[in-house]
């Protein structure tokens, strides 16, 4: 233990050091006495402010998803409105019928719609994981090239960038339709971008992709 006090200003500050250095439990007391109240509330008062700009952060979070999930809507619904001149300009159909997608589709043919897919669920004709991916389909078009043609059902799923998800919801969703009618089912994806390889799978699955914007 030191017993003799220093001289001048830096010997007691070794003094201090020193002192602090052999008692541990001097450091409490000697910071509050050095220290105002506010810098000793600093670490507690920085923890408050990171605790609520994680708060910030999540809530950024949550309403950029929202703002991602209406823009995917409000492209859903420019895709079904356009869908007419889409599907005439890919596949030639002069005749084009949304019958589900984020538009007020006539009544009499959405209510047809849904009756059909629901008995084909009733008596087994599909599975309920296909009633409701037919149902969770983005849009879906019941198309002729002429009024004597026969129906083509068009299963189209729509996003800003296509990926393997995409493709693999269209066809499944064009395979229940041609279940449930008995008619040419067709998927569609329909997007801004799609990479090479989900391009080739695509291709190979029998998917079509169609840019809206070429």
């Amino acid at each position: 233990m030191i017993t003799s006090l220093p001289s001048d200003a830096r010997e007691f500050l070794q003094y201090v050091i020193a002192a602090v250095d052999a008692n541990p439990d001097l450091r409490g007391p000697l910071l509050r006495a050095l220290l105002t109240e506010e810098f000793l509330e600093m670490p507690v008062r920085l923890g408050r402010v990171e605790d609520r700009l994680a708060g910030v952060e999540v809530r950024l979070g949550r309403v950029e998803d929202d703002v991602g999930w209406l823009r995917g809507k409000a492209y859903e619904t420019d895709v079904s409105r356009t869908a007419t001149s889409l599907l005439n300009r890919e596949f030639g159909f002069r005749r084009a019928r949304v019958v589900l997608g984020n538009v007020i589709a006539m009544p009499r043919y959405a209510e047809d719609f849904h009756e059909t897919v629901a008995a084909a669920a009733d008596d087994g004709i599909i599975t309920d994981e296909q009633f409701q991916r037919i149902f969770a389909t983005d849009v879906i078009v019941h198309c002729r090239r002429s009024p004597e043609a026969e129906p083509t059902w068009v299963a189209m799923e729509v996003t800003a960038r296509v990926d393997a998800d995409d493709i693999h919801r269209a066809r499944r969703s064009a395979e229940a339709l041609q279940t449930v009618f008995g008619e040419e089912a067709l998927p569609v994806v329909v997007g801004e971008r799609i990479d090479p390889p989900y391009a080739t799978l695509a291709q190979e699955s029998g998917v079509t992709c169609i840019n809206p914007t070429e």
